[in-house]
């Protein structure tokens, strides 16, 4: 059976490599060497309800010269809406990065003049440091990054700055602030430090932050980091979800507190913070790590309550929102690259001003190809699901598919846009693909008072191929060792007037070419597109 699997990926993988050959006589063509926009002009639903922003269809986010191009993606993004002038909008992105001249790890970049939303200087805060996001403080007109230290402490860098400071050509001199040439662009820089010292050897994986938008009550502005916190002292290991509360303005961070009660394999956190102060996080446990394969898989969610940083919050029991029989990496078909289970959500105040809907996604593989005890199993069928709560996380509706059609869904990321009330659902799609294969990128909403998601809205024309480009010269293509991150970034936000939102999508994308020895080949990038609605 393996040995069947392994012929049918050459013959896809080969098949595919011709269809990205003569992708311009059937999509939009891909982008030449130095071209910005790659996304195409895009195709949008009947009964669509959003628009692309003119300028931002796609467009390379990142000032990486074409030779010897290299590979970003898990990527994040906030932005400021009309901070720069009317129209125009203060993005800051940040993803994995793997050029040696910037840092070889993980990088930002910011987009401050004008309409194409193209990056105007990229940098680090320090160096070894991977995984960051990124989050907007509009309150105190601020955004704060954070991402996991390569080191042998359980550390997670976290950087404050201003508006001010990054709209400053003196503080943040366009172009590629290498590390440690640019000390007023991040001027505060603290640690959420997770180490335990009743454990003696340990390892930290996948942060995710929150800012409290507050300005007044107990905990207001306080900045929330989340991690999964693995005890690999003795075999077999154990692994807790915690969090550690730092105050805004200094970043002076306290010490690490469970959230995720008693489970013993907890993994992939998420955290948001409500607009009453209320912290509420996802994450994901098997709940017999160490038994037969696949692991049985509960997704939980906890609801926490603010102490003022740096003191740890106080938090619920996790419940549990949906059960999973298949494992938690999985790759997509015959795709070289690997899919994650990453619960997400978003929390909606609804017109009462007192009660939330809280909306949870996450990446779904329907059914396994094949021994489900591999490695990275081979799914028929990945999908991207969601499920409401409407009491704070006691009980959840059925999970429901965002597509109904055949094809891949994954990377699901969401995003509520608190001046409106509208939650943004973006995701991958293979469904318009005869081999489903190559991707779209898709956006779907749920009106304020509604939890039924409106038409989907099709971004980008033109297609990726996650398995084509730079990755097969770096990667050995079979399936799931090919790197193509386990998120993308989506940021919401609007004056409350119908048609004066924004939304970015932050994805990876291969449709832009870097050369090697003279040669071109398909080049991974971070990629950014805006709607407005």
């Amino acid at each position: 059976m393996k040995l069947a699997t392994h012929s049918n990926s050459g013959l896809l993988f080969l098949v595919s490599l011709l269809l990205a050959a003569t992708l311009s006589a059937q999509e939009t063509p891909a982008a030449t060497a130095d071209a910005d926009e790659t996304g195409g002009v895009p195709s949008i639903d009947a009964g669509a309800s959003v628009t692309v922003e003119p300028g931002c269809t796609g467009n390379r986010f990142n000032l990486e010269p074409r030779a010897n191009a290299l590979p970003q993606n898990t990527e994040s993004v906030d932005f400021l809406l009309n901070r720069v002038s009317p129209g125009v909008d203060l993005v800051v992105g940040a993803g994995n990065d793997q050029r040696s001249t910037i840092g070889g790890f993980d990088a930002y970049y910011v987009h401050r003049q004008g309409a194409a939303c193209g990056a105007d200087f990229e940098g680090t805060i320090s160096s070894a440091t991977i995984d960051p996001i990124v989050v907007a403080d509009p309150a105190r007109d601020s955004f704060f990054l954070a991402d996991l230290a390569l080191s042998l402490s359980p550390l997670v860098e976290v950087g404050r700055t201003t508006a001010s400071n990054l709209l400053s050509s003196t503080a943040c001199p366009s172009g590629t602030q290498l590390n440690g040439s640019n000390p007023n662009c991040w001027p505060v820089v603290g640690v959420a430090d997770f180490t335990n010292p009743g454990v003696r050897e340990s390892t930290l994986l996948y942060p995710y932050m929150a800012v409290d938008p507050r300005t007044s009550g107990t905990g207001s502005g306080d900045v929330y980091v989340v991690a999964e916190f693995e005890n690999v002292t003795n075999f077999p290991a154990v692994a807790s979800v915690e969090i550690i509360a730092c105050t805004n303005s200094q970043l002076t961070c306290g010490a690490p507190a469970v959230v995720s009660g008693a489970d013993p394999f907890s993994s992939y956190p998420h955290v948001q913070v409500r607009q009453d102060g209320t912290i509420t996080i996802s994450y994901w446990t098997y709940t017999q790590p160490f038994g037969t394969q696949p692991n049985p898989i509960d997704i939980k969610f906890v609801t926490c309550a603010p102490q003022g940083a740096p003191k740890a919050p106080s938090c619920s029991t996790p419940a549990v929102v949906a059960s999973s029989s298949v494992p938690a990496g999985f790759a997509p078909g015959d795709s070289g690259f690997r899919v994650s289970l990453f619960p997400k959500h978003a929390d909606r105040l609804e017109a009462d001003g007192t009660t939330y809907t809280t909306f949870l996604l996450y990446d779904r593989c329907q059914s396994i190809i094949g021994s489900p005890s591999i490695a990275t199993p081979v799914c028929s069928a990945v999908d991207v699901v969601y499920t409401f709560s409407t009491d704070d996380g006691a009980t959840w509706s059925s999970p429901q598919a965002v597509e109904s059609a055949a094809g891949h869904q994954f990377f699901g990321a969401i995003r509520g846009d608190t001046s409106t009330g509208t939650i943004n659902i973006a995701y991958y799609s293979t469904q318009d693909d005869p081999f489903f294969q190559r991707a779209k990128v898709r956006l779907r909403q749920i009106a304020a008072g509604s939890t039924a998601l409106g038409p989907a809205n099709i971004l980008t024309i033109a297609v990726t191929d996650p398995d084509a480009g730079i990755q097969d010269l770096i990667y050995e293509p079979s399936e799931g060792f090919i790197n193509f991150g386990d998120r993308f970034g989506l940021a919401a936000a609007g004056t409350g007037t119908a048609g004066q939102s924004k939304a970015y999508v932050h994805y990876t994308w291969n449709n832009v070419f870097g050369t090697y020895h003279g040669t071109s080949q398909s080049d991974q990038n971070n990629t950014l597109l805006g709607v407005t609605y």
